[in-house]
């Protein structure tokens, strides 16, 4: 897909209303010249395959880098990116990767969950009650999965036996995001298509349902609330942002609310342990204090030009993709751009954390290690 197309897109298709062909058309920003004091430099790149929904991610143990493209997984040895096995399935991947290092999990266009062991050998395999867009929460012996028909089901990671299921209400619409599921101290957490954050504990019960935003005004469309992106889970804090509502961050101990700001997220949030960062339905990024949630400062630079949500680099450097395969490397202290480089295609998901960088996987199929260096 070339890059004319993609502006195309992303003029076109800032976010997308599951059950709803609505779109919404801006023109994204252009880039301004910046003084660059870091750079990103590529330690390895593999081509693992185009993405049929474009929200593949991969998945790093500690042995290994599994991802997905097209219709096929890669475990990849993380040093050099270099091919250990590939499984080539029947039908497209839809979602994944899941791992815990032992178990590999995906879901594919044929509406079936497909588990492998560490060593590519085909585990199970059973047939989903809807199509699933959600990566699969591999740990504690499930295989945790969320269709688009809101199910929540756990299978027994080693027979594929289902172990519980929870049915959450079905919204007429929701924003479709890179959302993945964690763990947390208090069980599994899951964005809920109603504002709400939701926690099941290792029977598939309720331990908590907590309120992220509520729903406002009249259409369909403007009650919009949907949880985004993916939970944040650290010793001190859980947080999660909604679509038209608020970023909300409660106690790790005890669930009590810490802080909320109002913004119209389309990522979940993201912490280098002193601020917390979100991208708005506009492309900007706001940046809040970790312990208060004191606004710090909003980034303007990448207006509608659909920045993937931030990782971090390192102590002071943030970095996000956006349409046009810009990598935009970030000072986390005061919002400024200070270094640049690209990779081929889009970047809709999150870039992964590994080692001393950042796993990139495009719409494409690139799956790029990137790491930061200062320049001379």
């Amino acid at each position: 897909m070339n890059r004319a197309r993609l502006a195309v897109l992303a003029a076109t298709a800032v976010f997308t209303l599951a059950g709803c062909g609505s779109t919404t058309t801006h023109e994204p920003t252009e880039l301004k010249k910046i003084r660059e004091v870091v750079e990103g430099v590529e330690v390895w790149s593999i081509d693992v395959g185009e993405s049929l929904t474009g929200l593949l991610t991969p998945v790093v143990t500690p042995n290994a880098v599994f991802a997905a493209g097209e219709q096929t997984i890669y475990r990849l040895n993380p040093t050099d990116g270099e091919t250990v096995w590939k499984v080539e399935l029947k039908s497209p991947i839809t979602a994944g990767v899941g791992s815990d290092g032992h178990v590999v999990a995906v879901a594919t266009a044929a509406g079936e969950l497909e588990v492998f062991d560490e060593d590519g050998k085909a585990l199970w395999k059973v047939k989903l009650s809807s199509e699933m867009n959600v990566p699969p929460l591999i740990g504690s012996g499930f295989v945790i999965v969320r269709t688009a028909d809101t199910r929540v089901t756990a299978f027994d990671a080693m027979t594929g036996e289902r172990k519980w299921r929870y049915q959450a209400q079905t919204p007429a619409l929701t924003v479709r995001s890179a959302a993945q599921m964690r763990f947390s101290p208090a069980g599994v957490l899951i964005g809920q298509a109603n504002g709400r954050l939701l926690a099941l504990n290792a029977q598939g019960h309720t331990v908590f349902d907590a309120v992220i935003a509520q729903p406002k005004g009249i259409t369909e469309v403007e009650r919009l609330c949907d949880v985004v992106g993916t939970p944040l889970v650290d010793a001190q804090m859980m947080c999660a942002a909604a679509f038209q509502g608020n970023v909300l961050c409660m106690s790790a101990k005890n669930g009590r609310t810490l802080w909320r700001n109002e913004v119209d997220a389309v990522t979940g949030p993201v912490s280098d342990g002193e601020r917390v960062f979100v991208v708005t339905s506009r492309g900007e990024i706001n940046a809040y204090d970790y312990q208060t949630g004191k606004p710090l400062w909003v980034n303007k630079d990448l207006t509608w030009r659909t920045p993937s949500a931030p990782v971090v680099m390192d102590r002071d450097v943030i970095a996000l993709g956006d349409f046009d395969g810009e990598i935009h490397l970030m000072d986390s202290r005061t919002g400024e751009i200070i270094g640049r480089t690209d990779v081929d295609g889009a970047v809709r998901v999150q870039p992964v954390p590994m080692g001393e960088g950042a796993l990139i996987q495009t719409v494409e199929g690139e799956l790029t290690y990137l790491r930061i260096e200062k320049k001379e």
